[in-house]
């Protein structure tokens, strides 16, 4: 078959819950590679988030940060910080509803308080440790992606309140805050444009809300048997879920690879 551009996200895809990579993912991706097939990854975490994934399946390409910064082979291809006046608003919107926020910049991460048990359990859920403390970090430096701790009862503090941002929720106590022209499938679109894949080659495999946009406009939008309903209701090709080898039986199903 032709080669084809293929994402994974990380989390809930090629994670399991426990924070492992699966033998049989792996093995798809080396039979991935073998077969020609370039293989990258599409995620919400910041690069420095995901080095050991990086080093256990020899992917160097990605989108990370939900868009918002796009690798080849290690060379950063773009860059697009969030917009500092709306990032002001934000943190100021926030401070009035006693809600904490993080920042991430391009090799760094730090939280605007000093402790806050939301922020230690959510991260803590990625295997993160708590963030350094630093205030004003936003106003000194470009942001590629925040976060904000609140519970979902109070997302209509925030939603459609901003010009430019939106709100994915990927844990209970916190939600992405990201630019709204930006998205992993925006990421996808400037690499695939970069290297010469129409959308139509273009597989990718996810989980959650984030992952909706590039799901629903690649060639092959692939949903882990874990995905959320919304995700499922748009994707081409429902899989088992990752702890239950979903990636390999997708890609055995879909002829990316060989029995």
């Amino acid at each position: 078959m032709n080669k084809k551009l293929i994402f994974f996200d990380i989390d809930g895809t090629i994670y399991d819950e426990d924070k492992n990579i699966p033998k049989s993912t792996i093995t798809a991706i080396k039979q991935l590679k073998e077969k020609g097939h370039i293989v990258a990854i599409a995620t919400g975490r910041a690069p420095y988030m995901f080095k050991e994934v990086i080093k256990e399946t020899g992917i160097e390409t990605f989108v990370s940060l939900n868009g918002q910064i796009v690798v080849y082979n290690g060379e950063i291809i773009g860059k697009h910080p969030l917009d500092k006046e709306e990032l002001t608003n934000i943190v100021e919107k926030a401070h009035t509803n006693n809600h904490p926020l993080v920042f991430f910049g391009e090799t760094a991460v730090y939280a605007n308080v000093e402790s806050d048990n939301h922020i230690s359990e959510s991260l803590g859920s990625l295997k993160m440790d708590y963030p350094e403390y630093h205030n004003t970090y936003y106003l000194e430096h470009p942001v590629y992606q925040a976060l904000i701790f609140h519970t979902e009862d109070e997302d209509d503090k925030y939603d459609d309140k901003f010009n430019s941002l939106k709100f994915y929720r990927w844990h209970t106590l916190s939600r992405d805050v990201v630019p709204n022209n930006r998205s992993k499938a925006e990421g996808i679109k400037e690499l695939s444009e970069k290297l010469g894949f129409p959308l139509s080659e273009v597989f990718a495999f996810g989980d959650g809300p984030n992952d909706i946009e590039m799901i629903s406009e690649v060639g092959q939008g692939v949903a882990m048997g874990n995905a959320v309903d919304a995700l499922k209701t748009v994707c081409d090709y429902e899989t088992k879920s990752v702890d239950e080898d979903g990636i390999y039986y997708a890609c055995k199903e879909l002829g990316l690879i060989d029995e």
